[in-house]
């Protein structure tokens, strides 16, 4: 019994679920079981946003060996005005930490990084849709028992709606597009522009060193409410030139040359859910957060990083778990709130401070290393 190996089952083979087994796979006192729905394919380009806080993690899974073509290095993100492009101001990165570790990257090459790491794991193609005393039960009525259950299956989590009791996701009222635009040489592979407009902000960033670059553009709406789908396909632009109407003419030439655009609503949680019992959540079926800081791969990333840890010093207690990691989720939901409020600001005079104070902090070393350094400096302590 002493040689007995703690079985630990992974439900969602996300990048939360993915890299909680990377970090937990190597030792001999677990047996682990990834279980994902969806067969892995290469799926369209995707931009995803790895801020220093994730990378400090991911480089103790050796990311670095990664092609460096397959991602960019940032080195500045431009603040600009959404109308008329005029910069507001410029955030140097190296200046936040003396180093360059923000990194934009197509989600697809995180993800098969991450599964080409795992070795030992059993790698299984199921859904997962309950949890009975320590069994997943699966679509196929099948079922398996664990020590312990660590569930990563998404902001709609059906598990978390079979656990929790206050499980409801809830519409932000704003609905984001995604698209790529590749190969071009407009714009700057090393940098970030954010612009701000009224009710809506877009972001536009590299996600590879060879010119294909990703943005989101997010807008104030009630048109997607209800529906809960990651992967709309957008097949005609005409509707997202119609409600960029306002923007610049740069934002609107690279709608009309973007390619694989898809739309989202915005859902999050108003309640954290770390778990129950011999249950543990992580990533966003824990604490789904409104995306303005790049903050949700990046928390998925420290959740799964805090959990292994734990489970690596022989500690399974939910209420550590929650402990660890509940203060930081709760200021990082609040600041992502805040931004929504700041970016979404319509009243000119409003608008006009904001500019301002932005100018001030960032023009101010101790300022923006105060409000932006306890997100993207934070260390875990192995």
């Amino acid at each position: 019994m002493k040689n007995k190996k703690i079985r630990v089952g992974v439900i969602g083979g996300g990048i939360a679920g993915l890299t909680f087994v990377n970090f937990l796979q190597k030792n001999n006192n677990f047996e682990i079981e990834i279980f994902e729905k969806k067969k892995y394919k290469q799926n369209n380009l995707s931009g995803i946003q790895l801020s220093n806080n994730a990378i400090e993690v991911l480089k103790k899974l050796e990311f670095y060996q990664l092609n460096k073509k397959k991602y960019s290095i940032i080195k500045n993100i431009n603040i600009v005005d959404y109308e008329t492009n005029k910069i507001i101001s410029e955030l140097l990165l190296k200046n936040l930490n003396n180093k360059n570790k923000y990194i934009c990257i197509d989600r697809n090459e995180l993800i098969n990084f991450l599964i080409k790491k795992i070795s030992k794991t059993s790698f299984i193609h199921k859904e997962a849709v309950n949890i009975k005393n320590n069994a997943i039960v699966f679509s196929d009525h099948s079922s398996k028992q664990f020590d312990f259950i660590v569930v990563a299956d998404g902001t709609f989590s059906k598990i978390r709606n079979k656990v929790c009791d206050k499980s409801v996701a809830h519409n932000s009222n704003m609905v984001a597009y995604k698209g790529i635009v590749r190969d071009t040489k407009n714009y700057n592979k090393q940098r970030i522009n954010l612009y701000l407009g009224s009710k809506k902000h877009f972001v536009l960033y590299p996600i590879n060193s060879l010119g294909d670059f990703s943005y989101t553009a997010v807008f104030a709406s009630t048109i997607l409410s209800g529906n809960k789908s990651y992967e709309i396909p957008v097949e005609n632009t005409n509707h997202l030139l119609e409600i960029s109407k306002d923007a610049h003419d740069d934002i609107k030439n690279i709608l009309r040359s973007s390619k694989h655009v898809y739309r989202w609503p915005i859902y999050y949680h108003r309640q954290f859910f770390f778990g129950k019992e011999n249950i543990f959540f992580i990533g966003d079926s824990a604490h789904a957060i409104v995306p303005f800081q790049a903050q949700g791969a990046a928390q998925a990333i420290e959740d799964a990083y805090c959990l292994a840890l734990l489970f690596k010093n022989k500690i399974f207690s939910l209420n550590q778990f929650k402990n660890q990691r509940i203060s930081r989720i709760s200021m990082i939901a609040s600041k992502s709130f805040n931004n929504l409020f700041i970016y979404h600001l319509s009243n000119v005079v409003l608008k006009k401070l904001r500019n301002l104070v932005i100018k001030i902090i960032i023009n101010n070393k101790v300022f923006y290393n105060f409000i932006l350094g306890k997100i993207y400096n934070y260390k875990f302590k192995d």
